[in-house]
């Protein structure tokens, strides 16, 4: 499986966390984590290429082509940000298991070369329903890191699975050595959910003390919850003249 990593930037870096945020359901994960860098005035550390990604390109504003890839980005910590930040995210997921499994323990290797010793990323949690005032689910590299996510307000997952890279990173990070948290937004999954993506921030805020702005990710929340409740009071008015014109039964 080719895998490029190019390096655009090497700084030096002090025990960096990492938060894994890459392209899934309702685009929660994905959102949080370029929130994000947009927040914090991340920099690029990484372009990463996989050719086990969808194969398509995006046109540029110029008109040239550019292949789907992944990037990583760093943040350095200051007085508003008390420890290094290494953030991964990209355009999409591999299409295949094998480049999954091959994408996660390169990127891995390439995290722990920079010093990190632990892991966060953020997913989703389908349900099917909406959510006005969304859950955090949690999974763990380990039992002893229980107390931190319930404090931050998670509930803890005791079954279940995590599927694609927001969930395998978690469990090769795991083998490797590192410590590992899967932080999931409670979403429906039928449309891009920044109300999720807020929740898994605030959580994600309260685990690590990163303070993070949230006033355009509330706006879109509110914006997005608007048209999920017309959507769902459209599904129960159809609902309800579903029923009236059911046929009854003749005793």
């Amino acid at each position: 499986m080719k895998i490029d990593i190019i390096i655009k930037d090497d700084p030096s870096l002090e025990n960096p966390l990492v938060v894994c945020g890459l392209p899934g359901s309702a685009l929660v994960g994905k959102v949080a984590v370029d929130h994000l860098i947009q927040s914090l005035d991340s920099k690029l550390l990484a372009d990463v290429y996989c050719e086990g990604l969808p194969p398509q390109i995006f046109i540029e504003e110029d008109g040239s082509p550019a292949l789907m890839k992944n990037e990583i980005f760093y943040s350095k910590k200051d007085g508003n940000l008390k420890r290094d930040l290494l953030l991964y995210t990209g355009d999409a997921q591999p299409t295949i298991p094998e480049a999954e499994y091959a994408l996660a323990e390169s990127v891995i290797n390439v995290l722990q070369e920079r010093g990190s010793k632990e892991l966060i990323t953020l997913g989703a949690y389908s349900t099917g329903e909406f959510s006005k005032t969304p859950k955090v689910y949690a999974a763990l590299s380990e039992e002893s890191l229980a107390p931190r996510v319930i404090e931050a307000g998670c509930l803890l997952m005791k079954d279940g699975v995590i599927t694609g890279m927001n969930g395998l990173m978690l469990g090769l990070a795991k083998i490797k050595g590192m410590l590992g948290y899967a932080l999931l937004g409670e979403t429906s999954g039928y449309a891009i959910d920044p109300g999720a993506s807020e929740a898994l921030l605030v959580a994600f805020g309260k685990l690590t003390g990163v303070k993070v702005d949230m006033k355009e990710l509330e706006a879109r929340a509110r914006e997005a919850q608007s048209i999920l409740g017309a959507v769902e009071a459209s599904r129960t008015a159809e609902g309800r003249e579903g029923e009236e014109k059911k046929p009854g039964y003749i005793t």
